[in-house]
Order: C-alpha cells, then structure tokens, then sequence
C-alpha cells in the first residue's frame, strides 16, 4: 500500500471491480453533498438519492428548495470538483 493512498481509495477501486461503481458513487455523492452544504442545509434535507447521474435532493421547506433551485449549477460543478470527475449531471430538487 502506498502511503499516500487512504482505504477508501482502495474500498472505492475493490467496488469498481465488483461492477458496483454506482453504489460506490452513490455514497460519495451524499457525503459530499452534505460536508459542501453544511449543517444547516444538511439538516433540512430530507433525503440526498444518487442514480445514473442524476442527484435527487427532498428538502423540508419551499424557502430552500427555492434557494438551492437558483444555486443547484454551481453545487453540481462544486460536487464534481470535489469528486474529480464529471459524476452529477443534474440536481433535481423537491
């Protein structure tokens, strides 16, 4: 193991080769779906889905869901960025 690869490193590459990548993804993307909304946000979302590229979010009150409908873009690019790939297609709030 090379030092500066961390277990989930080898978690995510063992589930890519078990052809479950999407489940892998899928995890990724709600956690970093909350570290990047925070606390707040993260609370008041309902429920985070992932598939097929598409990032489903509930929230709990029309204010956010109005809110996150007008940043959903730059948190979808924030996403992928983090992630290091083009993961998120789209961000359907609800």
């Amino acid at each position: 193991m090379q030092p500066d690869r961390t277990l989930d490193y080898y978690l995510q590459g063992a589930l890519r080769r078990l052809d479950h990548g999407d489940f892998a993804d899928e995890l990724r993307v709600e956690q970093v779906y909350r570290q990047l909304a925070g606390d707040l946000i993260s609370r008041l979302t309902m429920s985070v889905q992932f598939t097929k590229g598409v990032l489903s979010l509930r929230v709990a009150s029309a204010a956010l869901r109005s809110e996150l409908m007008r940043r959903r873009e730059g948190l979808r690019v924030k996403i992928n960025d983090h992630l290091g790939a083009e993961v998120v297609k789209t961000i359907y709030i609800r």
